[in-house]
């Protein structure tokens, strides 16, 4: 996001000469992550759902309502989020362990947010998912972080005796979701959440930065029964959206192309690049590869609400902890001199476009919850474009540290400190499909224009623009309009830089 650099070396001095003129301790940071979250939240204006304490963290800090990951996939949105590095400086695309120890061994200048902040006089300690599952190095934080077992993702409960521990699923023998009759701290999620609660009773001489993973509502949906029974969705919460518009590429939509390898361990051959009809029928195998979702083909209604029920419950469990851990802070003294984030990694999509996960650069997979809550400035909501990469720049301008020079990200303190200024600003997001052709997706205030062009060519294959003010489910293609007002547009995005 382009800044007025003048203004903000202003906002950074006053803030750290309010720091030393008051004698205060540099803020305590808690950040909490949530997988897979889109923005279906009572604060982001969903009236359907029960999210009274995100709500409340929100009625006390700054909504972002236009946040926007960089790359809609777990691994690589974390690690572009925790480095303040772009997914293309990252080169990361995959979940492969490999790929990110040939990354860290390449940039050991991309100092993590973690280690920098330990760096800089910070208890820093994490719990849970916040880099993806075992890309997590002990050295960058304080204490070793406590991400939980091996693959904790797939935590489920014995269906003939839910009160037993949980165990650990194989990935291909995976319910879909499970409601049991359990109290909060059965599950992972409850556990953890008490883990952290006990840390922030036991106060420590150094300022702390704590990061908070929750997992859900990633699959497979498991939370507590009291949390589905929230809940009793009808046709309405479906998507008006159930197919991918006539004449838009497959690869604009289809989010199935790295499941090849998983449809053969369950002895189905799914095709590499389908056509159309083919790729409707097997979109979403993220989600169709878990117990109780056809492989491919039609997902019935029926089926298709109790999986946003179970989505649902998901958000309310994790809403539950994040109560919990806000109650604490209060009940401490801590509330006053701690800044907390709350961030998801990227959206998901509930059938719209056909599919079912994350990975397409479509808004619903882009577009993320992000609140501030910073007792140094006012609660409200902005317009203002931010990205998942600016996060890190701006933690360190409120922590009053300076920043690693490796930052890609720009920072958001002057949005906080005037809500109301609207800057001109573009978000950046990518993706890469069937590993020969990466989208590359701008988003403005009024469109979104995403360029798919073949790798490491540059050539352009197909492109698409969306005009958000007429239409917000993205669903026609404005590359071909012949509109004057169109066609400006369209040639403005074109030649904007990546």
């Amino acid at each position: 996001m382009p800044m007025n650099y003048r203004l903000l070396c202003i906002s950074v001095l006053t803030l750290f000469l309010s720091f030393t003129a008051r004698g205060d301790k540099m803020p305590n940071i808690l950040m909490i992550a949530v997988d897979d979250l889109r923005p279906m939240l009572g604060c982001y204006g969903d009236e359907r759902m029960h999210t009274p304490n995100i709500d409340r963290l929100a009625a006390d800090g700054l909504v972002f309502d236009r946040a926007y990951c960089q790359y809609a996939k777990c691994g690589t949105s974390r690690l572009s989020l925790m480095t303040g590095l772009r997914p293309d400086s990252v080169g990361v695309f995959s979940n492969n362990h490999n790929d990110v120890r040939r990354f860290r061994e390449r940039r050991p200048d991309a100092v993590s947010m973690a280690q920098w902040f330990k760096e800089n006089g910070y208890d820093t300690r994490g719990f849970g998912k916040i880099y993806h599952d075992g890309w997590d190095r002990a050295e960058e934080w304080s204490v070793p972080p406590s991400p939980g077992r091996d693959s904790e993702m797939l935590e489920v409960v014995d269906a003939k005796n839910p009160t037993a521990p949980t165990t650990i699923a194989v990935r291909t023998a995976c319910p879909v979701f499970q409601s049991p009759d359990v109290e909060d701290d059965h599950l992972f999620a409850g556990r953890m959440t008490n883990k952290v609660i006990d840390v922030l009773k036991h106060k420590t001489e150094k300022p702390f930065f704590l990061a908070l993973g929750y997992r859900r509502p990633h699959l497979p949906f498991v939370a507590p029964k009291k949390y589905f029974d929230l809940y009793e969705p009808d046709e309405s919460w479906l998507t008006k959206v159930p197919e991918p518009s006539a004449g838009i590429p497959v690869a604009a939509w289809y989010n199935s192309d790295g499941y090849v390898g998983t449809a053969k361990k369950l002895g189905l051959t799914m095709p590499k690049r389908p056509e159309r009809e083919a790729a409707v029928s097997w979109n979403g195998f993220e989600m169709r590869s878990y117990l109780g979702v056809p492989p491919k083909g039609e997902i019935s209604t029926e089926l298709q609400l109790d999986l946003i029920h179970a989505y649902a419950a998901c958000i309310s469990y994790v809403d539950a902890q994040v109560g919990k851990i806000l109650d604490v802070l209060e009940a401490q003294d801590l509330r006053k001199n701690t800044t907390i984030v709350f961030w998801s990694d990227h959206g998901w999509h509930l059938g719209e476009h056909s599919a079912w996960g994350k990975m397409t650069n479509y808004e619903i997979a882009t577009r993320v919850p992000f609140i501030i809550s910073s007792p140094a400035h006012s609660n409200g909501r902005t317009d203002s474009i931010a990205e998942l990469v600016d996060l890190y720049p701006t933690l360190c301008d409120l922590a009053g540290l300076d920043s690693p020079k490796h930052l890609e990200g720009e920072s958001l303190l002057e949005v906080l400190q005037s809500p109301e200024t609207k800057e001109s600003s573009v978000a950046r997001s990518q993706y890469l499909r069937f590993k020969d052709m990466m989208g590359k997706s701008l988003r403005t205030d009024q469109y979104r224009y995403t360029r798919w062009e073949k790798s490491g060519t540059g050539e352009l294959v197909f492109d698409e623009l969306y005009d958000h003010q007429n239409d917000p489910g993205e669903t026609n293609n404005l590359v071909n309009s012949k509109s004057p007002e169109h066609r400006t547009a369209l040639s403005r995005l074109q030649k904007l830089q990546w």
